[in-house]
């Protein structure tokens, strides 16, 4: 149930409201629920489809480290937001990736195979150095109990972010 509800309030986020109210997930949310995590570089061509009358711009990522799940080379990474035959959707709360830079990604990937960042920019850490960051959300949030709360931002040594993961992962059926 506490898995559906994630994904029914990030399916809520894409589906052209205003603003996006989204479950606060921490990072051992993120690791279990996510069906890979990887770490990896922002490539182009940015391309743009239409899922369900949502558009997404699909993102490649080289990807350099293998977190969690079975993952090749490359991972087709899909936002939601862009341009699509001349009709333009933006989606609060959506990730903003730039090309060219180093993130470490929670993703899942859905039932009609489209893979996206877990709860939307919450799953997205920048990369500088040997530090991992991810600025708080502005979204509305909410705990597991339906009760607003504030997010933070989050900054932690790679090696952290990656022991963290490996913790978990290891108290988890995999």
């Amino acid at each position: 149930m506490n898995a559906s509800l994630s994904l029914g309030l990030v399916c809520v986020c894409v589906s052209g409201l205003s603003g996006a109210t989204l479950q606060q997930l921490s990072l051992d949310d993120m690791t279990q629920k996510s069906t890979m995590i990887v770490q990896g570089m922002v490539q182009g061509p940015v391309t743009t489809a239409l899922h369900s009358r949502v558009i997404f711009s699909h993102y490649q990522i080289q990807v350099s480290a293998v977190w969690k799940g079975q993952v090749g080379s490359t991972v087709d990474l899909a936002v939601p937001g862009g341009i699509f035959n001349g009709v333009q959707q933006s989606y609060s709360g959506a990730p903003a990736l730039q090309l060219g830079k180093q993130y470490v990604f929670f993703l899942w990937t859905s039932r009609n195979g489209v893979t996206q960042v877990i709860g939307l920019s919450q799953g997205l850490f920048g990369i500088s150095s040997s530090q991992v960051s991810r600025p708080a959300t502005t979204e509305m949030l909410l705990d597991r109990h339906g009760q607003p709360v504030t997010d933070t931002d989050l900054v932690m040594q790679l090696s952290d972010l990656r022991s963290r993961v490996q913790t978990v992962l290891k108290g988890v059926a995999q």
